[in-house]
């Protein structure tokens, strides 16, 4: 009989399904059946068809009852788990944490792995208290960067050190690179011109991304490169102060603004430099996608992302439109063949580290043989 994995996420948007799918991938479907549960959401034959899992639960849980106790989803999840018997439950983010916590109290929960995607996630002294109340031997805890994981371990009491760990985001590095366009293809959707020097970023368009400063960068260098463009790719709140930004330098033939784009990552191909320059980012999954892109790499000395570059890319201090600037002119500056040296580095990299057969291997040593096991022989 196989045996039963959920993975329990907040919503299906911002890279989630993406990360239901990397956790799907651990599980061999002669040993196991997994589902993968949305606590926000309604049902959608769409996004369900995205899933590799077998079993799509969306739970569409009203706002108020997302912002207090959440006790009817618990009761909820309860009922559900008793049905099941889950032998691994998977929680991507705080309060599918939270509810499979007090779940944990009443039914037995084998393992019970919890990952969280942003800093500061455990801040606030009711979610450390919550946490040391509910939390059980057989959890634990993960951060997708160490970045992440050592904010963990700063928020909550010695007691849990050594349940917390990294499991990093990955990327399935086959099937990004056989989406992504050639250079003319994807250069011909944003209407580029082989001989222009492309820059570009592709994120959403909120305080967090500082596309701010990278639009001041791309000014102080555009007199002395001619030829260089900046490709915005995203939508958000900020679109129409970005797009003010860029008529008050003047800038509006050099500067694109895309909009949202489905699958805009398969254009990566069409930039000469990406450049990141987040002010907050755990992770910064997007950089994986530029990697397997092969396209050198700038970005921002913030949380997780000098972990995730390390050396295959330029590092700059955030807020910082000077030095972005400087190393903006330096790739410029750099023969083709140089920035492709670089670039294969990062390619590299991708494989390396961030791939998902490395993935199960750190999962199943780590997280299963290594930790839940040596819980279970206590």
């Amino acid at each position: 009989m196989r045996k039963n994995v959920l993975i329990f996420n907040h919503g299906f948007k911002d890279g989630f399904i993406e990360a239901s799918n990397q956790y799907s991938r651990l599980f061999d479907q002669n040993k196991y059946n997994v589902t993968v549960a949305y606590l926000d959401g309604e049902p959608n034959e769409a996004i369900r068809k995205k899933h590799l899992a077998e079993n799509i639960l969306f739970l569409n849980t009203p706002l108020q009852e997302k912002r207090g106790l959440k006790l009817h989803t618990i009761k909820k999840m309860l009922a559900f788990h008793r049905r099941h018997k889950f032998h691994i439950v998977i929680c991507h983010r705080y309060k599918p944490t939270y509810i499979m916590l007090w779940v944990a109290r009443f039914c037995r929960i084998p393992h019970l792995c919890c990952v969280m995607h942003e800093m500061n996630t455990f801040s606030h002294f009711t979610r450390k208290l919550t946490f040391k109340l509910l939390a059980q031997k057989n959890i634990i805890l993960a951060g997708v960067s160490n970045a992440v994981r050592d904010d963990l371990k700063k928020s909550l009491t010695r007691s849990y050190q050594d349940r917390i760990m990294t499991l990093y985001n990955v990327i399935d590095v086959t099937a990004t690179e056989t989406q992504l366009l050639n250079r003319m293809d994807a250069r011909e959707q944003f209407k580029l011109s082989h001989h222009d020097f492309v820059f570009g970023i592709l994120s959403r368009l909120v305080v967090a991304k500082d596309h701010k400063t990278l639009i001041e960068a791309f000014a102080i260098i555009k007199s002395q490169c001619p030829n260089a463009k900046l490709v915005i790719m995203g939508d958000g709140e900020l679109k129409p102060v970005l797009e003010n930004q860029i008529t008050q330098l003047g800038l509006l033939n050099d500067i694109m603004i895309t909009g949202f784009l489905p699958k805009a990552f398969t254009l990566l191909k069409a930039l000469d430099v990406f450049v990141l320059s987040s002010i907050k980012e755990a992770f910064g999954r997007v950089l994986l996608e530029a990697m397997i892109a092969k396209c050198p790499i700038i970005a921002t000395k913030t949380d997780g992302i000098p972990e995730v570059l390390c050396d295959v890319g330029m590092l700059v201090e955030k807020q910082n439109p000077r030095e972005l600037a400087n190393a903006m002119l330096k790739f410029y500056h750099m023969s083709a063949d140089e920035r492709a040296i670089q670039a294969n580095k990062g390619y590299q990299k991708s494989i390396h580290d961030f791939s998902i057969d490395r993935f199960k291997e750190v999962f199943w040593d780590k997280v299963i043989n290594k930790h839940f096991y040596s819980q279970t022989h206590e």
